[in-house]
């Protein structure tokens, strides 16, 4: 049964301003990827962006909380909420990291990371968007499907970079701080998956 009203179109709309601010922060650590030698003005702007998804977070629940009637299952919209706010969180953390550490030069993994989160982050907005329609389709099946090789694909990128890094690497220092960044973007892509699983599970329910 679809219990969708039309004063609910709030819950559609503070989620795809969610995933908008992921793809921001995804376009942030993209720029990084390009140029460390900016590392500290991009960790600037992820710090305000990362406040600014943390804030629409809480109004999200704070909402949740008030309204009798959801247009789908309450305990879904706040998971999804906070599955969304943890992929902008971790990727602002692995921005910062890489500050802190004060690491200067790019692993190869870098640029490959970007390139999976900008990939599953235009997918999961394509999620975003059909959600409001509470329908399981085969094109979003097969959306959620691309989202998981995605995330096969972080595995795999993240294996390689561990094994080079103990392979090739002589300061034991650096070996730590690299395993941090890289074990923090594995994570976001392990969330971007874990995102779409509620998704799917939502429209599956919806339908």
């Amino acid at each position: 049964m679809n219990l969708f009203l039309p004063k609910q179109t709030k819950f559609f709309e503070y989620l795809a301003r969610l995933g908008n601010h992921l793809k921001e922060m995804v376009v942030l650590f993209q720029a990084l990827a390009l140029d460390f030698t900016k590392a500290e003005t991009i960790a600037q702007k992820a710090r305000e962006l990362e406040h600014i998804a943390d804030d629409l977070a809480h109004t999200i629940i704070d909402d949740l909380n008030k309204t009798f009637i959801t247009p789908f299952e309450r305990e879904d919209i706040y998971l999804l909420t906070h599955e969304l706010d943890d992929v902008i969180d971790l990727i602002e953390n692995a921005i910062s990291t890489i500050v802190l550490y004060n690491i200067e030069k790019p692993r190869p993994g870098i640029k490959d990371f970007s390139e999976l989160m900008q990939k599953a982050a235009v997918e999961v907005d394509h999620l975003l968007t059909h959600l409001k329609s509470q329908k399981y389709t085969e094109p979003l099946r097969n959306t959620i499907i691309t989202i998981h090789e995605l995330e096969d694909q972080g595995d795999a990128v993240f294996g390689r970079e561990i094994r080079a890094l103990f392979e090739h690497e002589k300061d034991p220092l650096m070996v730590i701080k690299w395993k941090d960044v890289l074990e923090d973007l594995e994570n976001v892509m392990d969330t971007f998956q874990r995102v779409s699983n509620t998704i799917e599970s939502i429209l599956v329910k919806s339908s």
